[in-house]
């Protein structure tokens, strides 16, 4: 019974983590934002599927050592990059417990709707 709070605060965490890259994924028109919830690899499909990459990108997380690295960095210098972003956001997505606030921030300040992108 003691398993139940910690169950659910493990819960309430991933979705805090994940949501924000959800956000990032429906702002941008993408057809699957959703996967994004899929555990480990999911975060990192619709951030390269928001770059216009593919989401098979993100098997590089299987490389020994250097993968999950790579593919922060990859995301943190291009996502703001392709939305038409500073390049002060990379910044932002790349210190570690900074990032945690700028995914945050990041999604909630994108335009909702991908034409907006043209404009801007």
């Amino acid at each position: 019974m003691l398993y139940v709070p910690l169950i659910i605060a493990f819960v309430a965490l991933y979705v805090a983590l994940v949501f924000p890259v959800y956000l990032i994924g429906r702002r941008r028109g993408l057809k699957n934002p959703w996967a994004a919830f899929i555990p480990f690899l999911g975060v990192w499909i619709v951030l390269f599927e928001s770059m216009g990459r593919s989401g098979w990108c993100s098997l590089i997380a299987f490389v020994p050592n250097v993968g999950a690295f790579v593919l922060w960095v990859w995301a943190a210098v291009g996502v703001p990059g392709h939305h038409g972003r500073s390049r002060w956001w990379t910044l932002a997505l790349m210190v570690p417990g900074v990032n945690l606030v700028g995914y945050w921030w990041y999604a909630l300040t994108l335009p909702r709707h991908p034409a907006e992108f043209a404009a801007a």
